[in-house]
Formats: structure tokens, sequence, C-alpha cells
């Protein structure tokens, strides 16, 4: 696979592929498996800014399944069977929702903390 050089004026989802699709894959399933453990080390102590971390680890996993399934995806799409390049397709956009719902999370997570300390 060879990749173009990205644009000086790219967009933030534009930057991400490019970067998924040039990472390895060692480096993704690192992704996965970090966001992972992280959300469940969240879930598991609750720690005090639960869902500012719960959210970080969902953004790495959600960006390294990403990576792995548009991996997948473009093997499916060159070998030309076109229910599995459907699901895949469908798989990477519920990662892709799972990242948006988690940098929601992220943004209302220090938008709760920085309001708690003015209501107090």
């Amino acid at each position: 696979m060879v990749l173009s050089v990205l644009r000086p004026d790219a967009s933030l989802p534009e930057f991400l592929a490019n970067r998924a699709r040039s990472a390895g894959l060692r480096r993704l399933a690192l992704d996965v498996a970090v966001g992972a453990a992280g959300f469940a080390a969240v879930v598991y102590w609750r720690p005090t800014a639960s869902l500012i971390l719960a959210s970080v680890a969902l953004c790495f996993f959600a960006y390294g399944s990403w990576g792995l399934v548009d991996r997948a995806h473009s093997y499916v799409v060159r070998k030309g069977r076109r229910i599995v390049s459907s699901f895949f397709e469908i798989l990477g956009a519920l990662f892709v929702a799972i990242g948006i719902f988690a940098i929601a999370g992220i943004l209302f997570g220090v938008w709760a903390a920085a309001i708690g300390t003015w209501i107090s």
C-alpha cells in the first residue's frame, strides 16, 4: 500500500486516518490493548476523574480498533468480498462512533470538573 503525503490543511479525521494507516499492526494492537486495559482499570477502581480517564482509554481503544478494521477492510476489498466488506464498513463506523462519544466524554468531564469548582 502506498500512502500519499498529507495535505498541510488536512482536517483532524484525515490526519488520524493517515496516521492509523501508516502505523504498524503491533502499534494498533497495543493501542487496543492499552485502551481496553485502561478502561477496565477505571471501571474496576473508579478513581476521582473516572469519566475523563475512561474516555481517554476508549479513545485509544477506538483508534486502534478502527485502524485494524480499516486494514482488514482494505484487504477484503482487494479480494472482492462484498458482504464481508460491508461488515467491516459497519464495524469501522461503530468504532468511529465510540471514538466520537469518547471525545465528547472527555470534553464533558473537563467541563464538569471546571464547573464543579465554580459552584462550590
